[in-house]
């Protein structure tokens, strides 16, 4: 049932995404736009550094999490083989990847790397609806979140620790102990600002797209539409989540104003800066740390998912 809504909602974002396309989709305008990016090196290499340090921030958080027995460079690599692997297949494998980049890493069995993954990616949700609750809070956004949805959620919430504790209890009492640990003192409140910084730095990428465009969008309306943003990025049936993100950004663009084929330009071009970035990181990584495209579909089919 889970799986039905959140790919029948993933159609419709599709559909939706095609209706933009087809009525505000400009080559000329996406071209200048991506001249003028051009034409201001300084500033897009300043907006790729801010967006590599928003997961150089995230690889630090996880390195954290495992109480540092694990090099950055590890977490560093992971993150970014995840990111190239989201951006390649339709579907977001990148997360099993990333685990099994760090189980390689003897100090870490395989459990606690995708333990540590899980909790690290429920922490980026938990963080991208505190900014967004503080978004609409302090932007004054005329929007409301639908309260069925908050029911929704927090049903399902429910229901699926009551079926880790009935049928899973000693899986639930090993990761809660390593979520214990992690999460103590200091160590754990690190780990919280950090992951919650780098979605801070991440909207940096929007904020220099519409500062080169000439659009009007503060910093923290940047860090709120790309809040939003990555939560859509959840129904992902599309390599990189096309359709997704651009649909998700159009909209949180028009709670600010932005007439619906400027926020579909902005959007097209700050994803494809994303792209872009993915690919070449990718590159570096794989240069630094081969990993041959035969062991990742391996990876990935033992999970169950079938790549393509």
């Amino acid at each position: 049932m889970k799986r039905f809504f959140r790919i029948g909602f993933a159609v419709f974002i599709l559909i939706l995404f095609a209706s933009l396309t087809f009525q505000y989709f400009d080559w000329k305008q996406v071209g200048k736009g991506l001249l003028e990016l051009l034409k201001h090196p300084y500033l897009l290499v300043t907006i790729w550094g801010v967006y590599f340090l928003s997961f150089c921030l995230k690889a630090r958080a996880w390195q954290l999490y495992l109480n540092g027995r694990v090099l950055f460079s590890t977490c560093l690599i992971g993150i970014l083989y995840s990111l190239l692997v989201n951006h390649l297949l339709p579907i977001k494998a990148g997360d099993l990847v990333r685990a099994k980049i760090l189980s390689r890493d003897h100090t870490v069995s395989d459990e606690e790397a995708f333990h540590s993954v899980f909790v690290l990616r429920a922490l980026d949700m938990l963080c991208l609806i505190a900014i967004t609750l503080i978004g609409l809070l302090s932007l004054k956004v005329g929007f409301k979140i639908p309260v069925w949805s908050i029911v929704a959620g927090s049903v399902f919430c429910i229901l699926a620790l009551f079926v880790l504790y009935k049928y899973f209890p000693d899986f639930l009492k090993r990761n809660f102990t390593l979520f214990k640990k992690a999460f103590s003192g200091r160590n754990g409140l690190a780990i919280i600002i950090l992951t919650f910084l780098s979605w801070v730095l991440e909207g940096g990428m929007l904020y220099g797209t519409v500062l080169v465009l000439k659009g009007d969008l503060s910093v923290l309306e940047s860090v709120f539409a790309n809040g939003i943003t990555i939560v859509g990025q959840f129904f992902q049936i599309t390599p990189g989540g096309i359709g997704n993100y651009e649909s998700f950004l159009v909209f949180a663009l028009s709670l600010f104003g932005f007439p619906l084929k400027e926020g579909y330009t902005i959007a097209v071009i700050t994803h494809f800066m994303k792209f872009l970035f993915s690919y070449l990181a990718g590159a570096v990584v794989i240069l630094i740390f081969p990993v041959s495209l035969k062991t990742i579909k391996e990876w990935v089919r033992v999970r169950g998912v079938r790549g393509k």
